[in-house]
């Protein structure tokens, strides 16, 4: 057994029992859903360690006077205006304070990264750039007991977050297209997994239901993250035969009328085209595509002000949600 002198990490204590680090978290947080066989089993193997699992910082080290975003590790793949926007607001607000920021990548199955930030005690707050659900960040962060702020919904009143209008914004546009006589409205969605994605199809639905339009399951497709799936989705949903598209985001509504025009189907002669996103993507295209605009710089700015505010021994109001404007342009016409 390594020398009691150093705090046991939570991997250690995975790759001990075979388990993953997520599952440890949990154990120890008392959240999440863990047996209660496995439970023992993690906490019995950090008794009999003769070590502590890290804690949280004492006041007495001082702070680091640095924050930590963290990022889903699938969007370094990705172009996103929202992330850059809001990563401004984050910087500028954190340079204000005098606070500098850390990026940190993390997967729903990999968070060595920010353990290793957490353990090292090399932050003194973090900002959770997008929600999921069943979190481990989120679990982690709750174990090593540092102060953080989501950006998006998350089902816990407890913890500090910064969210934009999603469902009302989607019931929103709904309401418009259907002024404008759109009755087949079919929705292209990423994955459920992401709280925001899960709100904008609840507006979505909810806006057809205040209309008494029935939604229809077929022009429906969700989980859409790869360019196969979003092709596969696209074929289906116009086989149905649907006077619009309505897309979740900026980058899925510019591939979608990108393929459009590869199919010859005009933009919106023969179909209507809008997104629960706007960005500099949709304004440059011709058509120029109809849009939910939301403030990506602010929402930053407010998360971290929420965060800096916490750090400073302030309260807070445990959720801040702001609000949005739909632009109709030529794509809906």
């Amino acid at each position: 057994m390594p020398s009691s002198n150093n705090p046991m990490k939570i991997a250690e204590i995975a790759d001990a029992l075979g388990i993953s680090k997520t599952t440890v978290s949990r154990a120890l947080s008392g959240k999440g859903r863990v047996g209660e066989e496995t439970r023992a089993k993690v906490f019995a193997y950090a008794g009999l360690s003769g070590r502590e699992v890290a804690q949280p910082r004492p006041a007495a080290q001082g702070a680091t006077y640095n924050l930590s975003l963290v990022i889903p590790k699938h969007f370094v793949r990705l172009d996103l205006p929202f992330l850059r926007k809001c990563m401004g607001g984050i910087c500028t607000m954190a340079a204000q304070r005098g606070y500098d920021l850390l990026l940190c990548y993390v997967s729903q199955t990999d968070t060595d990264q920010l353990e290793r930030q957490l353990a090292s005690h090399k932050v003194d707050g973090v900002i959770l750039s997008r929600t999921m659900s069943d979190d481990p960040s989120i679990d982690l962060l709750k174990q090593y007991g540092v102060p953080f702020v989501a950006i998006g919904r998350i089902d816990d009143d407890d913890i500090p977050q910064a969210d934009n209008d999603q469902t009302g914004a989607a019931c929103e546009m709904i309401r418009l297209l259907l002024q404008l006589g759109t009755r087949r409205i079919a929705y292209l969605g990423g994955s459920g997994t992401y709280t925001v994605n899960a709100d904008r199809l609840r507006g979505y639905l909810r806006g057809l239901a205040e209309f008494g339009v029935p939604a229809d399951q077929s022009l429906i497709r969700t989980g859409l993250e790869s360019d196969e799936q979003r092709t596969d989705a696209l074929e289906a949903v116009l086989e149905r035969r649907p006077d619009c598209l309505l897309c979740c985001d900026d980058r899925l509504a510019f591939d979608v009328a990108r393929e459009l025009r590869a199919r010859h189907i005009r933009i919106p002669q023969d179909i209507r085209v809008a997104s629960l996103y706007d960005s500099e993507l949709l304004v440059g295209m011709t058509p120029s595509i109809s849009a939910v605009q939301f403030d990506a710089e602010r929402i930053g700015s407010t998360a971290c002000r929420m965060l800096l505010d916490m750090l400073a021994g302030k309260d807070v109001v445990k959720r801040q949600l702001q609000g949005y404007q739909v632009i109709l342009r030529d794509s809906t016409k």
